[in-house]
């Protein structure tokens, strides 16, 4: 057997793994997606009755965990940890935290450990991406997502039902919420342990001003990072504000617990389900703006939908074109960096996207609950939709870049 022979039998081998412990995880990040991105504001809302800066802080806690990627990269390549023993250990970490968001029952203490518990784990982003590119060939990547994506999406809905359910029962038993967190993310640790994947490499990684400097030296991946700027504002403006506009009464609508993670979680994740593999098999095939601006087009018309009306069944239909666009989004959020930058470089890259993706995520909630302060839900949503639109403009600007041509 020759030499490259022996190597691609071992990295289908790796790839084999790889795929079987992602599919491992991902019903259990469902539990904690829906967990963060729903339960937490509800909670925060109609137990603890937060103020706008508490659920600003909640909204953001995602985002503003990415901006510390770039860190806890460098810190990863320092002791040359195994990426996959890295997401084991921000993952342990995060079950910790969830440990304390269920245990304190003050407002400070609830919020304090509820957002550190999400900025742990989304430091496992760029680490699981320096796995999939070292594991995955090229041609593979996307459709290989799917079927994770689709896991995490039916265990988010699970979860989001059945929470619901709990809390509309009785709101003081949110603990149980966190107590199925706790496993989940101790379970998410467990798979992604069990992956393969090599010591991270000093050189490759670098450090966090070198990998920051990207965003200059590479002017084409800079402009696609702005690009990407204003879409992430213009959506994440409005997606907190979502949750207001249904929790509170004087809104109009005043939904019940369960209604709201239904709408927030259910049919959205049902959407997702059934467009990520045709997404998978976009982002394989497709030109990298067409993928793109079909996706900006559905924020656009979910942001349109959901903030001008007040009919459950419209809301839902503006929910299903999140959800669709989530489905992709996902897809493309994570793998993106790889159709532009080198292979070793891949999580460099990926960890200033995320760093920017952090930064727009946390002024995004403290700037849509501005706005919806001086304002009106009406108001957030135009301002929403205009940035969004900007950036199909700004992407359909780079559509014959060389560097999209392969």
């Amino acid at each position: 057997m020759t030499q490259d022979s022996t190597l691609d039998v071992q990295r289908s081998k790796f790839a084999a793994a790889t795929y079987l412990y992602d599919r491992i995880k991902a019903p259990f990040y469902g539990i904690l997606e829906a967990g963060w991105n729903t339960f937490a504001l509800v909670i925060a809302i109609r137990y603890f009755d937060a103020s706008e800066t508490h659920k600003a802080f909640i909204a953001g806690s995602g985002p503003i965990g990415f901006l510390l990627t770039p860190l806890t990269l460098f810190i990863a390549a320092h002791f040359k940890a195994r990426p996959s023993l890295a997401c084991a250990v921000v993952f342990g970490g995060s079950a910790l935290l969830l440990l304390g968001a269920s245990a304190f029952s003050t407002l400070l203490l609830f919020t304090l450990f509820a957002v550190t518990s999400q900025m742990a784990a989304v430091q496992h982003g760029p680490l699981m991406l320096q796995i999939y590119t070292e594991n995955y060939t090229a041609k593979e990547r996307g459709s290989r997502m799917t079927v994770p994506f689709i896991l995490t999406a039916a265990f988010a809905i699970l979860f989001s039902y059945s929470g619901g359910l709990v809390l509309d029962w009785k709101i003081s038993a949110y603990p149980l919420i966190f107590l199925a967190m706790i496993v989940a993310a101790l379970t998410s640790a467990y798979a992604c342990s069990r992956m393969p994947s090599s010591p991270l490499s000093r050189d490759h990684v670098g450090n966090p001003w070198q990998n920051f400097s990207l965003i200059w030296k590479d002017k084409f991946f800079g402009f696609l990072l702005g690009s990407w700027m204003l879409l992430g504002l213009g959506n994440l403006i409005a997606l907190p504000v979502r949750v207001d506009y249904l929790a509170n009464p004087k809104f109009g609508i005043n939904a019940d617990n369960t209604t709201i993670a239904v709408l927030m979680m259910v049919i959205p994740a049902i959407a997702r389900i059934l467009s990520t593999k045709m997404w998978g098999y976009f982002f394989d095939r497709l030109h990298f703006v067409t993928t793109r601006n079909l996706l900006n087009a559905l924020f656009l018309f979910s942001i349109g939908l959901f903030f001008f009306s007040s009919n459950l069944i419209v809301l839902g239909i503006a929910m299903a074109f999140q959800g669709l666009a989530m489905g992709g989004g996902k897809i493309f959020w994570s793998l993106w960096v790889t159709k532009i930058a080198p292979d070793e470089k891949v999580s460099s890259y990926m960890s200033m996207h995320m760093a920017l993706t952090g930064l727009r995520g946390t002024m995004a909630p403290f700037l849509g609950y501005w706005i919806l302060s001086q304002s009106s839900p009406g108001a957030v949503a135009v301002i929403g939709m205009s940035l969004v639109t900007v950036s199909i403009v700004l992407f359909e600007l780079v559509r014959g870049h060389e560097r999209l041509k392969t």
